[in-house]
């Protein structure tokens, strides 16, 4: 299957990007083997090979497990779980908001939902992830909704990761779905046509790919590229506006690690993405 390359050039352009529509994580996750108390934390350090360094980045991963099932286990639980964790740790980097008003950068912490295993996940990068470690997490009593969520097991992952630029292109899947639009944006591409249509989800994967690397703190003045191949479209629900998510795969010359989400609402866990091996 041929698919076309998309660029919009350097991250200098990324100033022109209305960031105010994905104000709201790509790729494997590099170890599952250290299950972890709160006082014992593993670090693995993760090099990037064959490739053009540009950056690096610290990712944490939590994942937080009750000994009763949780009812209703879905993907909404991650909204709540971000709820949930804001009002018991009332600090901006928790919820990107400064005296009630939203902060438009890129959640250096974001809420996820393991459906399959009904437990929440808590991914924290640079400084996110330094805070998340130092929780005292065991123990912890939290209202999903109107269900008691009690923390009886907690495993913490904690990564460094290098990120490239390769001459080999990267596949990496969305493992929950991509949110490129917010509900007007969404009517002006439906008016597209196919091939235009395209066109334009290359173009705004290439954006929030660039959105992304900016609130890591990770710039480049080499050519990036980005392609997106649509598998499947869904509705889903965030802030009371019904918006539209895609799942699908993409293919760029960027060498990312796991556990990235990228698009709007990530710290909704939306946008999770996953490297394809």
């Amino acid at each position: 299957m041929d698919i076309s390359i998309s660029n919009i050039g350097n991250i200098d352009n990324i100033d022109n990007i209305d960031n105010r529509h994905m104000s709201e994580k790509v790729i494997e996750n590099n170890s599952t083997d250290n299950i972890i108390n709160n006082n014992n934390i593993s670090i693995e350090k993760y090099i990037i090979p064959k490739s053009k360094l540009i950056g690096s980045c610290n990712i944490a991963l939590v994942r937080l497990k009750t000994e009763e099932r949780v009812r209703n286990s879905n993907s909404t639980r991650a909204h709540q779980l971000r709820g949930a964790i804001a009002e018991k740790f009332n600090e901006a980097i928790f919820h990107n908001h400064i005296d009630n008003k939203l902060v438009y950068s890129y959640p250096l912490i974001q809420y996820r939902w393991d459906v399959e295993n009904a437990c929440g996940i808590i991914a924290g990068f640079n400084e996110g992830a330094e805070r998340i470690t130092k929780i005292p997490w065991l123990d912890l009593e939290l209202m999903l909704g109107n269900q008691p969520f009690h923390i009886a097991e907690a495993e913490i992952y904690y990564h460094r990761n290098s990120i490239g630029l390769s001459d080999r292109l990267a596949r990496y899947n969305f493992i929950s779905p991509w949110l490129p639009f917010n509900q007007e944006n969404y009517g002006k591409y439906q008016n597209l046509s196919l091939a235009e249509q395209r066109k334009e989800l290359d173009r705004l994967l290439v954006a929030q790919l660039l959105i992304t690397l900016k609130g890591l703190q990770i710039r480049i003045n080499q050519q990036l590229y980005a392609a997106f191949e649509l598998k499947n479209v869904v509705t889903v629900q965030y802030k009371e506006q019904n918006l539209v998510g895609f799942f699908g795969y993409f293919v760029t010359n960027l060498v990312l690690p796991n556990d990235l989400a990228i698009g709007k609402a990530v710290s909704h866990g939306y946008g999770w993405l996953s490297s394809f091996s």
